[in-house]
């Protein structure tokens, strides 16, 4: 019997969820999506993902995988000599370094996006939200100081790469406050650049993939 192609579980508008989606579109990997949402499907999710977290990615013999990091691991396994991210040595540590910085950042926007989001002004953490702030400012003035061309790390398209974009759609379109058109237009330079190639078109979010807003 053929197999099933693998699902990605998750919503676009999750930078993790999409660096996975452009990653199966780059390699030309087959899959479908479940884009039930963990704010009004949480229990679905739940059974899915033990965490309630996204993405998670069923594979065609029903294994589920958590955890974006984890996930592009054995995607760039099957990708093989095509992975964004070199096998070995000082290029692989390079990439890693940019994705994590990159992640990081995001996980600081993404908190004050989730403070707001859940918390009335009010009751807001200015001590916590400023915290963020500065922790989101200095990842993005690190990200610039060591950013290459054409490409993040160089001449090759990367697993960093794809995490900026995703990061500075989400800035761009749910907390800009510390992205700056002037300091930061390097990483808004590769973004656009990479938001026109093929794999980031099919992978963009739509307007139906959103976190409810307050």
């Amino acid at each position: 019997m053929e197999d099933l192609p693998m699902i990605l579980v998750g919503q676009y508008d999750s930078p993790v969820t999409r660096r996975v989606a452009i990653a199966l579109h780059h390699y030309g990997i087959p899959f479908t999506r479940d884009t039930r949402s963990i704010f009004g499907d949480a229990a679905a999710i739940g059974r899915i993902s033990p965490l309630t977290r996204i993405p998670a990615l069923v594979l065609d013999d029903g294994e589920v995988l958590i955890d974006s990091a984890s996930i592009l691991d054995h995607l760039d396994e099957q990708a093989g000599d095509a992975a964004l991210i070199p096998r070995s040595g000082p290029q692989r540590r390079r990439v890693l370094q940019m994705t994590a910085l990159a992640q990081g950042t995001l996980e600081k926007v993404a908190a004050v996006v989730y403070e707001r989001h859940f918390h009335p002004p009010e009751h807001c953490s200015a001590v916590w939200l400023d915290r963020c702030f500065g922790q989101a400012r200095a990842g993005l003035d690190e990200l610039t100081k060591r950013i290459a061309t054409p490409y993040a790390c160089g001449a090759a398209l990367t697993h960093a790469d794809v995490m900026i974009t995703t990061l500075i759609w989400y800035m761009q379109d749910r907390m800009d406050e510390v992205l700056s058109p002037s300091a930061h237009a390097a990483l808004i330079s590769l973004a656009e650049h990479c938001e026109a190639l093929p794999a980031f078109r099919a992978a963009a979010p739509s307007d139906f993939e959103a976190m409810p807003r307050s």
